[in-house]
Formats: C-alpha cells, sequence, structure tokens
C-alpha cells in the first residue's frame, strides 16, 4: 500500500514540474527567447512531458527560425497525439501556409489544401479562435477565387472576427482596406482603433507599414513604430525586427543614412538572419558619412513585400 501511495505521490511531482516547464517554455516563446525556450522543451522531452505539448512548442518554434519541413513534421505529430486541440491545428496550418511560400508550385497547390483543412478544423473545435479566423482570413485573402479563396470569404472571417472582439475585428478590416488599396477607409479605422487602443501592437505596426508603402504620414507612422519597439509583441505578431527593417526603410527613403545603417544594426542584433536588413545594409555600407547611397526609390525595392502574403495569425501585410 505504502508502494502505491509514493509511487502516486511522485507521478503527481511529474505531473507538476511538466506543467510547470510547459509554462516556463511558453513564456520564453512569449518574449521571442526561442533558444532558452528550446532548451526547456528538449529537458522536458526528455523527462516524461506531454508529447504532443513538446512537439507543438518546437513545431511553432520551428515556424518562427524558418525552418518550416521541421516545423510540418513536428506539428503533424502534435495533432496526431491531441487531436482534440483547435491551437495545435491553427499553428499547423501556419506551418503549411509558410512551407508553401517556399515550394515550388505543384507543392503550393498541396500545401494550400492542407493549410485550408487544418484552419478550418482549428475553427471546428473552437468556433471562437479569434486567431485561427484572422489565419483564415489571410488566406482567403491571398487565394483566388477559384482555387478556394477570395476577399468576400476573408470579409466573412472579418466579420467572425468582429463579433467575437470588437478591437481585433477592426484591426482585421483595416488589413482588408489595406489589401485592396482602399487607404483612406485602412487610415480612418486604424486611427479610431488607435485612438481607442494607442498601444495596439499589430495597429500601430500596420499603420507604419501603411505610412511606408504610401510615402504618407510618415511622421504619424514612425511614432507608431516607435510605440511598437516600446511594447511587447505577442506570438501572433510580427517581431521588433520587423519594425525596425521599417524604420530603417523610412530612414533610406529620407536619405539619412547613418539613422537607416543604425536602425538595421539594431534589427540584425535582434535577429541576425533577417533578410531585408541585410539587404539594407549592403547598400548602404559604401557610403561614406553625409553622402547618399540610395535614392527613394532604391529604399523602396523592399517595401513590396510590407503587403505581401504572411498568413501567420495577426500579420497584416
Amino acid at each position: 500500500m505504502k508502494y502505491w501511495a509514493l509511487a502516486g505521490c511522485l507521478w503527481l511531482a511529474v505531473q507538476a514540474s511538466a506543467a510547470s516547464g510547459l509554462s516556463e517554455a511558453e513564456a520564453l516563446c512569449r518574449s521571442r527567447r526561442f533558444a532558452e525556450a528550446e532548451a526547456v522543451y528538449h529537458q522536458l522531452d526528455a523527462g516524461g512531458a506531454p508529447r504532443a505539448a513538446v512537439a507543438y512548442g518546437l513545431g511553432k518554434i520551428a515556424i518562427f527560425r524558418g525552418d518550416y519541413v521541421v516545423a510540418v513534421r513536428l506539428l503533424e505529430r502534435a495533432v496526431a497525439m491531441a487531436p482534440d486541440r483547435s491551437d495545435y491545428f491553427l499553428w499547423l496550418g501556419n506551418s503549411y501556409a509558410w512551407a508553401a511560400s517556399t515550394a515550388p508550385l505543384g507543392g503550393k497547390m498541396e500545401l494550400g489544401r492542407k493549410c485550408l483543412a487544418a484552419y478550418r478544423r482549428a475553427l471546428e473545435l473552437n468556433p471562437d479562435n479569434v486567431p485561427a479566423h484572422l489565419s483564415l482570413m489571410n488566406f482567403y485573402r491571398h487565394v483566388p477565387a477559384v482555387l478556394g479563396g477570395g476577399m468576400q470569404k476573408a470579409q466573412a472571417e472579418a466579420e467572425e472576427i468582429g463579433r467575437r472582439d470588437a478591437a481585433r475585428g477592426a484591426y482585421a478590416r483595416a488589413v482588408l482596406y489595406a489589401h485592396e488599396k482602399q487607404y483612406p477607409r485602412a487610415w480612418v479605422t486604424l486611427e479610431a482603433l488607435l485612438h481607442q487602443s494607442p498601444d495596439h501592437y499589430a495597429a500601430n505596426l500596420l499603420y507604419g507599414r501603411l505610412a511606408l508603402v504610401t510615402g504618407t504620414r510618415t511622421a504619424e507612422g514612425e511614432a507608431c513604430l516607435r510605440r511598437c519597439l516600446e511594447g511587447c509583441p505577442s506570438e501572433d505578431d510580427e517581431g521588433q525586427d520587423t519594425v525596425r527593417w521599417c524604420l530603417g526603410q523610412l530612414a533610406e527613403n529620407r536619405h539619412e543614412v547613418a539613422a537607416a545603417r543604425r536602425a538595421y544594426e539594431d534589427c540584425l542584433r535582434t535577429n541576425p538572419t533577417f533578410g531585408p536588413a541585410l539587404d539594407g545594409l549592403a547598400r548602404l555600407h559604401p557610403a561614406e558619412p553625409g553622402t547618399t547611397a540610395v535614392t527613394s526609390v532604391q529604399a523602396k525595392t523592399g517595401t513590396s513585400r510590407l503587403m505581401a502574403a504572411d498568413p501567420r495569425p495577426g500579420r497584416g501585410e
């Protein structure tokens, strides 16, 4: 009897330790401290933590690192072990979407079908999963109607988001306005949202992106980007590396070479493999202080990516 009581106590202690470790790893991921989070997940895996939770966490880290093949494998494993988890299916869909972005044409089609199925399954399991609605909205807005997407479906998802969360619904509408180049409506929507929620990270970033893309309201856009640097992005948001790159682009457009260089260097301290910032520094490197190395047009060569497809939840470019 004592043996079984002791075994039960040990089992409870292991489970409590695993739960604490998972909470620690998740907090590290939210803080973008991926190397530390990964180490904790591997320790948990060796210590008998739930395999599905470990695979899910490592899969998300792989997405942020750009290792989409590994991300797909890990997240497929996670949903196989925990087929009732809406959040697992959401991030499986995100992994398919990112893998499709680097796949050949034939592979894109197959991954796109898997992506859509995963998002739909996430919402079947939890219709109130707002990030899944946002990811599905982004999928629809980037995929032609003949292939199962289209703006009408995207707008329906934005309405679903608005029914559940007014602020995120307003942000979703602003994303769609920007996507369709309805910039006046996007500005009005973002300004109303930021009046109510001035620290809304994704809305501030989108405002800064629009300022960069349109070449208007650049002072306000820069202020919004700097507000992002004072906050903390969620796992559903672009990181501050993107914010710093946008600031560098704005500085390039003003022919402020030193300021642009500082912004790109700050970006690379956050993410040493951030390609657009590396490209920016390569453009600026030959310049001496006080000279103009780029033109406004050259500085904007990278801004087309601002409105490119980014299927992760919260991504508005």
